[in-house]
């Protein structure tokens, strides 16, 4: 089971969290930036896990765990539309909840100030690379990207999360779709957080996917179940969502 860790050279978060690793594992680096790579610039692996800044209007301190792709024709930020990389959903959610756990510990001890924790919604490249695939950030300005326990909390997330996975030290609960909800996906996050399921890919309430990218989604993910924001989703799409689940056999749930 190989793990390839990727970090720009060009990405103050992406170096951060790279030098707190690479004294336990190694990382492929690159003098290119992260949103430019394809898979013809990467090495064979079974998971790919992208060290990353985060950007964002609100400059919020945040720490942050997606798939990439691009659910719609819109690829302003990369990659190819209507295209997104496969998803683990044990691995994305077992980031999320090493991230949160070692964030508490730290800021308990005063090591840390308040930072939000979260998933993401899928968005942004690269798209077309062959195996699971998820982006592990800082946020969301230079203040954070370089703040050492920042590094450090993801560092040591990725790598427990990684131990984990190669020993199949992990619960058994449902792997589950999302759809609905802003970008920050909060409904999602609560859940992983509480331990009820393990996300993978996660749809926004703006981003309204075609059949193609449906099939996608069930396609290159383990997929056991769909959950629905009912009030975070167009009435529209969710009959729509609602009508390719039934069609593909998959269970649904509205929360």
């Amino acid at each position: 089971m190989k793990f390839l860790l990727i970090a720009s050279n060009k990405d103050l978060a992406s170096k951060n969290i790279a030098n707190h690793i690479k004294e336990y594992f190694d990382v492929f680096e690159t003098d290119k930036e992260l949103l430019s790579l394809t898979n013809d610039d990467l090495e064979k692996a079974d998971y790919y896990i992208f060290l990353s800044k985060h950007k964002s209007m609100a400059n919020k301190p945040s720490l942050t765990v997606h798939t990439p792709g691009n659910l719609t024709e819109n690829n302003e930020f990369g990659g190819n539309p209507k295209e997104v990389c496969p998803c683990d959903a044990v691995l994305n959610t077992l980031l999320l909840k090493n991230i949160y756990k070692n964030y508490k510990i730290y800021y308990k001890n005063g090591k840390i100030k308040e930072f939000d924790v979260s998933f993401e919604v899928v968005h942004h490249s690269p798209t077309d690379l062959k195996a699971p695939t998820v982006f592990v950030e800082i946020g969301s300005s230079e203040r954070e990207w370089v703040l050492k326990e920042a590094g450090e909390i993801i560092a040591k997330s990725v790598l427990e999360a990684i131990e984990a996975m190669k020993s199949k030290n992990y619960d058994k609960k449902v792997r589950a779709i999302g759809f609905g909800g802003g970008h920050y996906a909060p409904k999602f996050t609560k859940l992983a957080l509480e331990d009820k399921y393990y996300f993978g890919y996660l749809v926004p309430k703006y981003a309204s996917v075609s059949e193609e990218v449906l099939n996608q989604l069930i396609s290159k993910m383990e997929v056991d179940k769909a959950l629905i924001d009912w009030k975070g989703c167009r009435g529209e799409d969710r009959r729509r969502y609602i009508e390719f689940l039934e069609k593909e056999g998959i269970e649904w749930e509205r929360v």
